[in-house]
């Protein structure tokens, strides 16, 4: 009787399946719905299995537990792709979640069965590890409204352990109480529901070689191999594509010699007449439209840039550059090096502005208010890490660090000798009210949360900090030239989400201030931006134009990539953000801008 029973619940299981599956899956070929029949049935089997050795179909509380904890793998991921792409993505097929959810119960039961408390503890600790998966999911769901993707998955893996806290702190008390309550207890739950009714040891030697037998060939067919089910499974394949990308660019430091020896820089105008140094300061989250220099408005945001750009001969502003991506990492990568959206170059292989300024006999100073997790961490770090000298304000978990921070570090730079001096700042980042300190709230109440006036108070900040950089500099170091970019830009009215949300968050502001002598030594870049100044630009080509603004020919620089060449092609037509799959030309810009003044008038 109990083979009956269990073929007819493995019957019921792969029916089920079957129908979800076609449920949640759009475009599907007759040959992909019928390959699936034969995993499925295979699966349906195995999880019947350890029940069918046992020679009993009793379910106890741990039994329950297991059955649904498995099924909220299997239909979790593909649920929740469903309903994040069925009305964007015209097919798309899921089905490694649902075999493996079936697995995963067949390893649970058989485990239960044998009961003990090594097994029970292993049980417990495979479903704390599913839940937490699942619960992760759920949660990302509910605050963006998408299933995760790449994008998603990058932004996790690379988040410093203080965004982590600033993120959570800008939500509701009540809604991080819940989260935690939710994790908590059900880490709680699968302990107390395995131990207090877990099986008493069988008595029966054959059904515990049965169910270990089961137990293995589960794991062997489920976890076995790179291209094992489990790690083609949604959230997890997810997980291993971004950490395959993180470990192929950590070749980059392998690959720095070879890359060294083929790069050939030859100057390009006229030596300094005394050691000079070149800023490049590199912003975050910096929206140009929320900035008076660039963007009419009813209050000074940026009240210094204001003055300086009022310097038409030495400031140059450029309104029409964008962000090539919407969270730093994937940006600056590019920004960084030869490879951008225009090339096939991958990271790892590009040179990159530090290079290209050692070659020139620069030393190279990388200051950073971004957290600093490891050399081989992001594409930033390792390409931070090749300068001369490489430091980053002191992280320290629950505590702001302000940008202003980092003209701690400007004493260390040698005036007598040529710099490369790169600012990274920690910007208007969320959450924008810890990007400043009390006594620098311009408008609303100090200390109080308003998004918009928040924003509006870091961009101010900032104002004031690069002020201070380009004091010091012009006084101490004989700068001769100054870059200041954001990496990408925010809509502070909303919450920032990692798929494409609107041009607002890659709309980005980007000027260049340069000296007397800089003009009169170098002539043709200087003017090349002064005539391009109103060209379409995304920042991921800031390579080329840094090695236009330095004066250089190399055999790693294409001047048809940089402002700062009149041989420079792109049009808005040709150019593309979001890493590639969005295009410049259909930003509406004009009616946002003034959308975006109507809003900041308020």
């Amino acid at each position: 009787m109990i083979i009956l029973y269990c073929l007819f619940v493995a019957l019921s299981l792969f029916a089920l399946s079957t129908a979800f599956y076609r449920c949640v899956n759009k475009g599907l070929s007759s040959s992909a719905r019928h390959q699936q029949l034969t995993r499925f049935a295979i699966a349906s089997m195995l999880a019947v299995a350890s029940l069918a050795v046992s020679g009993s179909f009793h379910f106890d509380g741990c039994l329950v537990l297991a059955a649904l904890t498995s099924v909220s793998f299997s239909v979790t991921y593909p649920l929740l792709f469903h309903l994040g792409n069925r009305k964007v993505s015209p097919d798309y097929d899921n089905y490694m979640d649902i075999p493996v959810g079936m697995y995963l119960f067949a390893l649970l039961s058989s485990l239960i069965i044998v009961s003990g408390v090594l097994p029970l503890v292993v049980v417990t600790l495979i479903e704390w590890c599913i839940l937490f998966i699942v619960i992760s999911q759920w949660v990302y769901f509910a605050l963006y409204r998408t299933c995760i993707d790449t994008n998603g998955m990058k932004i996790l893996q690379e988040t410093h352990y203080n965004e982590i806290i600033e993120f959570a702190r800008s939500y509701p008390v009540w809604v991080t109480v819940v989260v935690t309550f939710v994790i908590i207890a059900a880490a709680v739950g699968t302990a107390s529901v395995n131990f207090a009714q877990g099986m008493a040891v069988t008595e029966s030697w054959w059904v515990i070689v049965g169910e270990y037998i089961v137990a293995m060939v589960v794991v062997v067919l489920t976890f076995k191999g790179k291209r094992s089910p489990f790690v083609r499974s949604g959230v997890v394949a997810l997980w291993r594509t971004v950490r395959e990308y993180s470990e192929t660019n950590n070749r980059y430091a392998e690959h720095r010699a070879e890359r060294l020896k083929s790069l050939a820089v030859r100057q390009l105008g006229e030596k300094w007449d005394k050691p000079s140094t070149i800023v490049m300061v590199i912003g975050e989250s910096a929206s140009r439209d929320f900035m008076s220099a660039f963007t009419s408005l009813d209050r000074q945001t940026t009240p210094w840039l204001d003055r300086l750009a009022a310097d038409t001969r030495h400031c140059i502003l450029f309104p029409n550059v964008y962000a090539s991506a919407m969270h730093t990492v994937a940006v600056l990568e590019k920004s960084l090096t030869e490879c951008s959206q225009y090339n096939d170059k991958t990271f790892y292989e590009s040179c990159s502005i530090v290079d290209v300024a050692h070659a020139l006999g620069y030393r190279v100073h990388w200051y950073s208010n971004q957290g600093h997790l490891g050399a081989a961490d992001t594409p930033v770090t390792l390409v931070a890490e090749t300068s001369d000298v490489a430091k980053w304000t002191k992280q320290e978990l629950n505590k702001v660090q302000y940008d202003m921070s980092l003209l701690d570090f400007l004493d260390e730079v040698d005036p007598d000798v040529n710099n490369l001096l790169v600012l990274h700042l920690k910007g208007s980042h969320f959450n924008f009210l810890n990007r400043y300190p009390r006594e620098c709230t311009v408008w609303g109440e100090p200390g109080v949360q308003d998004n918009v006036v928040n924003y509006m108070n870091s961009i101010r900040y900032t104002d004031s900090f690069l002020e201070r950089v380009f004091d010091y500099c012009s006084c101490r170091l004989n700068m001769q030239a100054m870059l200041y970019f954001s990496d990408h830009a925010t809509i502070p009215s909303r919450r920032r989400t990692p798929g494409f949300d609107g041009f607002g968050h890659v709309r980005i502001p980007m000027f260049t201030w340069f000296s007397d002598e800089y003009i009169a030594r170098h002539p043709v870049p200087y003017s090349a931006l002064r005539n391009n100044r109103e060209r379409y630009f995304t920042n991921d080509l800031v390579y080329d134009l840094m090695c236009g603004l330095l004066d250089v020919e190399s055999n790693r620089y294409d001047p048809a990539e940089s402002l700062a060449s009149d041989r420079y092609r792109y049009t808005r037509d040709m150019l593309l953000t979001f890493e590639g799959k969005i295009r410049i030309a259909d930003d509406p810009d004009d009616s946002f801008a003034a959308k975006t003044a109507d809003e900041v008038g308020e």
